[in-house]
């Protein structure tokens, strides 16, 4: 005689009945909004120069706005501590950001500070803008290579320096956020007068560039770890604005 198998039955079946009985049909109306709270961002200002090292003093010239106000605040001590606080600014629960500008010092945001009560800690640094230290830029490349090769010419100095090359498919290539497509930090150590980059055609070809096709390159001096570097939210490129005005600039193919 045939057994027959009942559990398996019933365990299907509830299954089955379960599923029936999924709920349809339009949501319901959107929640009231949450409580929204008042308080301070408040944090510490942190200067640094071209190369990298902290500087302590004249901290209270940096000037700070809070989302975008058109009027430009000086909140910060000579200690380089500052602070946004009700009801003399407008801290409440939301989403906010900082500005920060030194005519020495390279300008930088901190974006999507998400405050919701009491104080909110946010520190902002900033880097030196630095002087002119890049003597010469030579971009080659050989027939049948894989990559572009940048040689850099530099003044020498006693300590480690960096510079920045940015590389675009149409001239001219620059720091701005709609004038490069990839970026190059380089190290020039202590007294060396020229480095050389190589430059992947592979990295130029994946930032949408044509292989055969004029490369344009900028190269700038610039800071040991930039401390003002920051993202922008619309392009999702970094801003770098640690760099100093007068960039050496060549030309060469996509590999």
């Amino acid at each position: 005689m045939q057994k027959k198998n009942f559990p398996a039955i019933f365990i299907l079946g509830l299954i089955l009945m379960l599923a029936s009985c999924a709920k349809e049909g339009p949501t319901g109306p959107t929640g009231l909004a949450g409580p929204s709270f008042t308080g301070a961002i408040s944090g510490h200002v942190a200067l640094y120069d071209k190369y990298g090292s902290r500087v302590l003093t004249n901290l209270d010239n940096v000037f700070l706005s809070l989302s975008g106000n058109s009027v430009m605040v000086n909140p910060v001590s000579t200690t380089g501590a500052y602070s946004f606080a009700y009801p003399t600014y407008a801290v409440a629960t939301g989403t906010f950001y900082i500005t920060a500008t030194d005519s020495a010092y390279a300008a930088t945001t901190i974006n999507n500070i998400n405050f919701v009560s009491g104080t909110y800690n946010q520190d902002v640094r900033l880097s030196a803008l630095p002087d002119s230290f890049l003597v010469s830029l030579n971009a080659g490349h050989s027939s049948g290579s894989a990559s572009d090769s940048l040689v850099i010419g530099a003044q020498p100095d006693a300590r480690v320096r960096s510079c920045i090359v940015f590389a675009n498919s149409i001239s001219p290539a620059s720091n701005a956020i709609t004038n490069y497509l990839v970026s190059y930090v380089c190290t020039i150590p202590a007294y060396a007068t020229s480095i050389t980059l190589i430059v992947p055609g592979q990295d130029l070809t994946n930032a949408g560039m044509t292989s055969g096709a004029v490369v344009y390159y900028s190269a700038y001096s610039y800071v040991v770890n930039d401390a003002s570097v920051y993202e922008d939210l619309v392009s999702g490129k970094n801003v770098y604005n640690a760099v100093n005005n007068t960039p050496l600039t060549a030309s060469s193919f996509v590999p």
